[in-house]
């Protein structure tokens, strides 16, 4: 699983064969096929490893401002990126922009775990606009869906440029626009 994350996370699905997985975990390839019928397969199980990861770093639930954990989720996922020189961005965010109507499976899932990012997004923005942090005029989870899209958009761009400005970009432009100013 670690070799599969990995390999996926660098080179993108299509790009990593099964052979490539094996060879990186230093298995023979007969017993990727006791544990996944596919490489589909694989990359579903892949995924809900490394998202509940990422998913982790937005606290939904703390005393802190809610406002102050999204900026910290941009914050930690900024930090993620550099740790790895601004190649890898998001295993599923990666998976979205390579899958096809070949990879049902892997579609529906990655859809699903961005609709649970959504939801969670939509948490602490809901507990933001109770808090007097963020407009409650605003569609929480209209708000959460464009969050997260710009999200994906600054993380494949700080991919592209090699660089943090997207994502600092980000902070300012997609989420700051909605946060009350306090008097």
């Amino acid at each position: 699983m670690q070799a599969a994350v990995r390999l996926f996370h660098e080179y993108g699905y299509n790009a990593t064969s099964v052979q490539d997985i094996v060879n990186a975990a230093a298995v023979p390839k007969g017993s990727f096929y006791n544990y996944f019928k596919s490489k589909e397969d694989l990359a579903i199980a892949a995924s809900d490893v490394f998202y509940s990861y990422a998913l982790a770093l937005l606290d939904i639930e703390g005393i802190s401002s809610p406002v102050g954990r999204i900026r910290k989720y941009f914050r930690l996922t900024l930090k993620e990126m550099r740790r790895y020189g601004y190649v890898r961005g998001c295993l599923v965010g990666n998976f979205a922009s390579e899958i096809t109507d070949a990879t049902p499976a892997l579609q529906r899932r990655v859809a699903e775990l961005l609709d649970e990012a959504t939801r969670r997004i939509a948490v602490v923005i809901s507990q933001a606009q109770e808090a007097g942090e963020i407009d409650p005029g605003v569609p929480t989870m209209d708000l959460s869906r464009f969050i997260l899209n710009s999200f994906y958009g600054a993380i494949f761009r700080s991919k592209t440029d090699g660089t943090e400005r997207p994502m600092k970009l980000l902070e300012q432009f997609a989420l700051e626009p909605f946060v009350v100013k306090k008097r």
